[in-house]
This record gives C-alpha cells, sequence and structure tokens, in this order.
C-alpha cells in the first residue's frame, strides 16, 4: 500500500512539473487579434508590383507602421505551415521583444490566396511572456 502512495506522489510531481515546463516553453492558448484594415490595404498594394513571399507578406502586416516596417530583425524567427492549397499559417516568433515589460512574443497571421493570387491576412493570434505574468499569456503584462 505504501509504495503505491509513493509511486502516486511521484506521477503527481511529475505531471505537474511536466505541465509548468510546457507552460514556460510554449503557448497553449492564442488570442484573437482585430485585423487592421489598413495593414491589409498595406500588404495588397505591395503584391501589385510582384508576388511576394507570404512570410514577408506576414511580417508586412505584423510590423506595418512600426520601427520594422520595411526590414524584420534577424532575432526573429518566421515559419510558415500550409494548411489547404490557398492558406497559410505563418508564426513570427520574437524571442526578446524589445519592450520593457513584454520579453517573448509569437504572434500567428493566417493568410489565404485571393482569386488575384495575392496573400491576404485574414486571422491574427498573439501570446506572450512578459513581466507579472507566469510563462505564456494573453493577458496584459505590467
Amino acid at each position: 500500500m505504501r509504495r503505491k502512495l509513493i509511486w502516486g506522489l511521484i506521477l503527481v510531481f511529475v505531471l505537474i512539473g511536466g505541465l509548468i515546463v510546457l507552460k514556460l516553453t510554449m503557448p497553449l492558448s492564442y488570442a484573437v487579434a482585430k485585423l487592421r484594415m489598413s495593414a491589409v490595404e498595406y500588404v495588397k498594394e505591395l503584391q501589385k508590383t510582384g508576388e511576394i513571399d507570404p512570410k514577408e507578406c506576414a511580417a508586412r502586416y505584423l510590423y506595418f507602421q512600426t520601427d520594422y516596417h520595411s526590414k524584420t530583425p534577424d532575432r526573429i524567427r518566421i515559419t510558415d505551415k500550409e494548411l489547404t492549397e490557398s492558406q497559410v499559417r505563418i508564426t513570427l516568433y520574437d524571442p526578446s521583444c524589445k519592450d520593457d515589460s513584454t520579453y517573448s512574443s509569437i504572434n500567428r497571421i493566417y493568410l489565404e490566396r485571393n482569386a488575384d493570387g495575392d496573400w491576404i491576412p485574414t486571422r491574427h493570434e498573439w501570446s506572450h511572456r512578459g513581466r507579472g505574468r507566469f510563462g505564456w499569456t494573453t493577458k496584459p503584462t505590467t
């Protein structure tokens, strides 16, 4: 009986430890941000001069009218995942935000190819880590 109790406690501690590690290393949820139509229109305009890679399209949408408007810093890792033939999810991970309360951020931009062959942002999700919060969160940092 005592041995089962010890193994049960070990299992509980391992599970709790695993959940803590999971919360610290990856977002468990994302908040949906309202699409900024001025940024969507900007991305559409960029594509009138030629085809733009979906990763570049998502970066230009996300950083429209910011310090990174024309060039994305090298520290930001951008990955893509094709969801369907005409839909892709671009993930932009900033491991070291230049913000006093946000340490890291992940933005996921969903793009769909329209009839003209242009990539159009259709959804924006985000999560971040920062001061006053434990692990990844969608709540404001302090």
